[in-house]
């Protein structure tokens, strides 16, 4: 009698541990597929990033009435994919014409420069430094050029291969639904399913809506800010700006950083660097400590421990990339995992409370 009792706890302990081993042998496996193979899941990773905003779009387009009508979910996705391009293209124009302004305004910031470390040596009483010119000098222009076009080609690739897995995606979720329909033959199973994957879709879909959007304000009071200061180059830095707010903790940092040592070089007073890295850092502490969390809410809720070790690890497998894709994927695979009971101890491991229940009235 005793043998019966105590086998169902022995063996439901078992299965905790062979879980723990297996969840940490499928991360192990996970990395290592980063590794050896990014060239095929990083393009497949940010395609799906790119799906997801794009769905994301196109939920919040359907739910606009025009004249007491919505859009259907078809015309919905299309203006979404409109808009998308758009902002590509308009992305691409200003990396280009700030390609040539950065140019145009090198010799200007080089006196500056030149004049700044003039200052800080007489400061420190040290011998003069090689200027920036023969720094320059030195570069080996023909390895520099064939470097960057060796970059640029890879860019181009990337991208090309990133649309093309955008649009094949785009056309199984089209055979989604039946392909559910036809894995679960009971109508109850069938059910749950469809129930579990909207709502993973839809906490998904959230998440990914909402830090775009927070990350949108970000870079549009960013702007305003450095346009008031006279910021050379202020719609470039606020895109930067908006891309780097997907980075937890060093992407503020970063998003400050960059404009702030620009004024330092481009204006000869110190006025307009204290003004921009005080009002920059304001507009972050602002929106990262009042305004994001209250349009999160519990979508926002990884381990502080779990975001630095993911940052981490993303940023040495595919560098300043997989430090943007970071954040997103790490909040999915909570996501995920809180959907399926099997999984669920991993989604509180991954958290910051512990709580990983889905509350509807939450970002």
């Amino acid at each position: 009698m005793t043998d019966q009792t105590d086998t169902p706890p022995r063996s439901l302990a078992n299965i905790r541990v062979i879980s723990v081993f297996s969840a940490f042998a499928l991360v192990a496996l996970l990395v290592y597929l980063m590794v050896i193979a990014e060239a095929i899941l990083l393009p497949f990773v940010i395609a799906i990033f790119i799906v997801i905003l794009l769905d994301s779009l196109a939920v919040r387009i359907t739910r606009l009435s025009i004249a007491g009508r919505s859009l259907p979910a078809w015309a919905a996705m299309t203006l979404s994919i409109l808009i998308f391009i758009l902002a590509f293209v308009a992305l691409g124009n200003l990396i280009r014409s700030n390609i040539a302004a950065v140019s145009a305004a090198v010799p200007e910031y080089e006196e500056n420069i030149r004049a700044l470390t003039d200052k800080g040596l007489a400061l420190v009483g040290a011998t003069e430094l090689p200027s920036i010119r023969d720094l320059i000098d030195q570069i080996d222009v023909g390895k520099t050029l064939g470097s960057t076009v060796s970059a640029l080609a890879s860019v181009t690739g990337n991208a090309l291969t990133v649309l093309f897995y955008v649009v094949f995606i785009l056309l199984e979720q089209v055979t989604f639904g039946r392909k559910v329909e036809a894995l679960f033959t009971k109508t109850d199973d069938r059910a749950r399913a469809r129930e579990m994957i909207g709502r993973i879709t839809k906490d998904i879909q959230t998440y990914i809506g909402l830090k775009t959007f927070v990350s949108a304000i970000t870079g549009v009071l960013s702007y305003i800010v450095m346009a008031l200061v006279g910021v050379d180059f202020a719609g470039f830095w606020a895109v930067l700006i908006f891309i780097l707010n997907y980075i937890p903790y060093v992407g503020s940092l970063a998003g400050v950083a960059f404009p702030a040592v620009l004024t330092l070089v481009q204006f000869t007073s110190p006025i307009p660097f204290v003004v921009t890295t005080v009002v920059l850092a304001g507009v972050q502490l602002v929106v990262g400590n009042a305004i994001e969390p209250r349009l999160m809410g519990r979508s926002l809720n990884l381990s502080p421990l779990v975001i630095l070790l993911s940052l981490a690890v993303f940023g040495q497998i595919w560098g300043i990339v997989g430090m943007v894709l970071s954040m997103p994927f790490m909040v999915i695979a909570m996501i995920v995992c809180a959907g399926f009971q099997a999984t669920r101890p991993i989604a509180v491991v991954l958290s910051a409370t512990g709580n990983v229940d889905r509350k509807d009235g939450a970002a």
